[in-house]
């Protein structure tokens, strides 16, 4: 064999050997999950059934409140929404759809003001965990207008394009009559959320929304004697 037919030779394994290195490397951050997301799995037992049902019900309750309280509010911890994820988030359930196309399984952590939400992106082997956080406040001398910050986007560890995720993130909040308009503040991307947007002068008022110790905290008012004929968005 000829010297340079050799050099060919060795040429072609160290890139066929390069490019399995960087397909295996790609594949093992693919497949990392994230550790938030292997801590909030829930047990499919009756606790997290009832856990699940009592957030359906403090849900409801809350959408009642906004129509006919002049004051309401509630909290909900992490652990209550993951099981409320677990049991209702599924196709048997019927709250999958609200779901993009091939995601399922959400779960969520909460660390100081950081919401942190993971999605499974198809099954199996080709599946991986696409996950997100983010940081919300109320925007100042503002009625019913939310800010969230997205910081960080991964699939498995690996760094994807934002665009796709705040496409679909805008879907469902504007499917929940929420107007959606997105800028960039230090690269991030930054969505302001804008609450009952049918309502010129608006009769309830998001006063209070904060990310903390592990649960989400909403509150706020409404003019009772306008609002009983006044749609809410869920």
């Amino acid at each position: 064999m000829s010297r340079r037919r050799r050099r060919l030779i060795t040429t072609l394994a160290l890139l066929l050997t390069l490019l399995a290195t960087a397909g295996g490397v790609l594949g093992y951050m693919l497949k990392c999950e994230p550790a938030f997301y292997a801590a909030a799995a829930c047990p499919a037992d009756y606790d997290t059934r009832e856990k699940a049902s009592r957030v359906m019900t403090r849900v409801q309750e809350l959408k009642n409140d906004i129509r006919t309280r002049g004051e309401w509010g509630g909290t909900f911890s992490a652990e209550e929404l993951n099981c409320f994820f677990a049991e209702m988030m599924t196709q048997e359930a019927g709250f999958a759809e609200v779901l993009p196309k091939g995601f399922h399984s959400p779960r969520v952590a909460i660390d100081g003001d950081r919401l942190r939400v993971g999605l499974r992106y198809g099954c199996g082997w080709w599946s991986t965990v696409v996950w997100f956080e983010v940081r919300v406040w109320l925007v100042a001398d503002e009625v019913n207008l939310m800010a969230m910050e997205l910081c960080e986007l991964r699939a498995g560890r690996l760094g994807i394009s934002a665009q796709s995720v705040l496409d679909a993130i805008e879907d469902v909040a504007r499917a929940s009559n929420i107007d959606v308009t997105w800028y960039r503040h230090d690269r991030n991307p930054v969505g302001l959320f804008r609450f009952f947007p049918d309502q010129p002068r608006p009769v309830s008022q998001v006063l209070t929304l904060e990310v903390r110790d592990g649960e989400i905290v909403v509150a706020g008012q409404t003019i009772t004697d306008v609002a009983v004929n006044t749609p809410v968005g869920p």
